[in-house]
């Protein structure tokens, strides 16, 4: 068993329900304390039974990422998810030879990265097992999670995401790198990536990456980076990682610099995630179905209703029809499943399954006459049949 020396230094003012705290964890793998940022929304506080996924932010001693990424959150999320957020701190200590460099770059192979980088690298194995035995468990325990988890770094953080994806595949499951420097050490990760053996991804990993405008011109500090982000994509899409690793991209080399990237990087990035995650039909379905088995959520007619029409309000209704038809199969006996998948329908226009699923809802409707209050069953009944007559002129 590990165990910690955790001290709480202060938790913010509430807005809206949600909270900002800051912890300390004096590790025993680094040898340091390391401060963690970790936001919870609103219905974290509001539902004391619910889990949540987290998000895990690298260079949080630059608080702007983390906050830039728990903001993002709030847009994007949905009525039946929401994130934990926990930013991890790689703060700058000469005298340690620590530096964020130091926890996110492997250890160096060709001779000009060593003399370029002198001590200050070659921690990432060290950092990621203080990742994954002390940091992720920590929050495992003293928070309600789903164990969903996505990493989200930026530059040489982004390096170090995807570092993990080859040397740790179980730690998480989706990677968001924005502008990340493959060319670290003559694209030392390229090489590695090529070696990954897809067996070891014991399930599909979302994949995000992102560039700016680096190697556009004659700056020497970006040489490299545009042709090993290029061969980093290529190897990814390659067909032995199909079902494997899902990989989504974007070019913001027309407006964006590397220092500005982030923002609209995380942006980009989250919402690719939430959309193949938590909007797309087959996707929703096998997520959830698989929360249910591990009994990590409990399944009902009103939060099945919300995940189909999460996909309807982002304009998605066909995965909205897939999700529904799966809710169906659960609750065979609930009347306003039928009138969601009725709406569905009536919105891509294939009137015809429209009414048969709004008269479905009127039949299963009326087998609850004599349990519901009875102005209430008028009340929807008299809905019901106004659905069925709308879709029939």
């Amino acid at each position: 068993m590990k165990h910690w020396t955790i001290l709480l230094v202060f938790i913010s003012v509430s807005a809206f329900g949600q909270f900002i705290e800051t912890e300390k964890i004096n590790s025993t793998v680094l040898d340091q304390e390391r401060n963690l940022w970790v936001y919870t929304p609103w219905q974290y506080g509001e539902y004391p039974d619910k889990k949540l996924e987290v998000i895990y932010v690298f260079d949080a001693q630059s608080r702007e990422y983390f906050d830039v990424v728990h903001s993002t959150v709030q847009f994007l999320g949905g009525e039946e998810f929401a994130f934990i957020v926990v930013g991890i701190e790689s703060p700058f200590i000469r005298e340690k030879n620590q530096s964020r460099n130091t926890d996110f770059l492997p250890k160096a192979i060709d001779k000009e990265t060593i003399e370029k980088y002198g001590d200050f690298s070659g921690g990432a194995d060290r950092f990621l097992s203080f990742v994954k035995t002390e940091v992720v468990p920590f929050i495992d325990d003293k928070y309600r999670t789903l164990p969903e988890r996505v990493a989200v770094g930026h530059s040489n953080g982004g390096t170090f995401i995807s570092y993990s994806l080859m040397n740790e595949p179980g730690l998480f499951d989706a990677y968001i790198a924005i502008s990340p420097n493959y060319a670290y050490d003559k694209g030392q990760l390229a090489k590695r990536l090529t070696a990954l053996n897809p067996d070891t991804l014991k399930k599909e990993k979302f994949v995000f990456i992102s560039n700016a405008n680096e190697n556009t011109g004659t700056d020497e500090r970006w040489a490299g980076w545009s042709e090993y982000h290029r061969k980093v994509i290529e190897i990814l899409k390659n067909p032995k990682f199909k079902s494997k690793i899902h990989v989504e991209s974007m070019d913001f080399s027309a407006t964006e610099n590397h220092g500005t990237s982030f923002p609209i990087g995380a942006f980009y990035g989250l919402k690719s995630f939430i959309d193949h995650q938590f909007r797309t039909g087959e996707n929703v379905t096998s997520y959830y179905d698989r929360l249910a088995r591990q009994n990590l959520i409990a399944l009902n007619p009103e939060n099945v209703n919300m995940m189909a029409y999460e996909c309807f309000w982002n304009d998605k209704p066909k995965d909205a029809i897939v999700v529904i038809n799966w809710a169906i199969e659960k609750f065979q006996d609930e009347h306003n499943l039928y009138d969601s998948r009725g709406e569905f329908y009536e919105k891509i226009g294939e009137l015809d399954q429209a009414k048969k699923s709004f008269q479905k809802a009127i039949e299963v409707l009326s087998r609850s006459k004599g349990k519901m209050d009875k102005e209430a069953y008028a009340d929807k009944m008299e809905y019901y049949k106004g659905n069925v007559q709308r879709v029939s002129k």
